[in-house]
């Protein structure tokens, strides 16, 4: 059954080839399409066949759509340490402001992937252009992964306070100003420090701390 998979995906990839399809002309849907040939390749245990093959036509035809999608998503799915072919796809689309469709590449990264940092940053960058409420989530996501980011915790903590949320600002104002004393960062350190002195006075032990490291 492989063979006849890497048949129609050869197929596709020649009609690519002889169309030429612009990338301003991409929608999602496209995508949509060739997660036929992913599930399939999944379906008949033939990933790393398909993958391969995907692999070796961009050898000679390195900005392949198809291949690049093709080989990235099954990547993903065989935890390949090497996401360079879906990176570069994403990278493609965002170089040509695609932005929808950079959503849909990532929300399928995630979908297979949910710590991939790269996914989750560009995410956060097409939400926050398109104003989508869920880039909160995301924040929070990138926070937990990366233990050095700063500057979006404090974000974090700034809009729970708006809310209403003490407590979690209170959570994220905390992670915010541990990472900028890490980081030597004095501005932000004094800025983030009067917030808390104003939010938890109480938690002495706390100030403490932080004047320690």
């Amino acid at each position: 059954m492989s063979e006849e998979l890497i048949k129609s995906v050869q197929e596709m990839l020649n009609e690519e080839k002889w169309t030429r399809e612009t990338i301003s002309s991409y929608t999602k849907n496209n995508f949509i399409e060739l997660g036929s040939k992913i599930e399939a390749a999944v379906n008949e245990n033939c990933i790393s066949e398909v993958k391969g093959f995907c692999d070796e036509y961009l050898k000679h035809t390195r900005n392949s759509i198809i291949a690049l999608y093709i080989s990235g998503m099954l990547g993903l799915k065989e935890k390949s340490l090497d996401n360079s072919a879906i990176t570069e796809l994403v990278t493609i689309f965002i170089d040509n402001k695609k932005t929808p469709v950079v959503e849909y590449l990532c929300e399928k990264i995630l979908d297979e992937d949910e710590t991939n940092k790269f996914a989750l940053r560009t995410l956060a960058d097409c939400y926050k252009e398109t104003n989508n409420e869920q880039i909160w989530e995301i924040y929070a996501a990138i926070v937990r992964l990366d233990l050095e980011e700063a500057e979006i915790a404090k974000l974090l903590a700034e809009h729970y306070k708006e809310l209403g949320d003490t407590e979690t600002s209170v959570e994220y104002y905390k992670k915010a100003l541990m990472r900028f004393v890490a980081r030597k960062e004095n501005s932000h350190i004094k800025e983030v420090w009067s917030e808390l002195i104003k939010l938890i006075p109480e938690e002495i032990d706390f100030f403490y701390l932080v004047q320690r490291k």
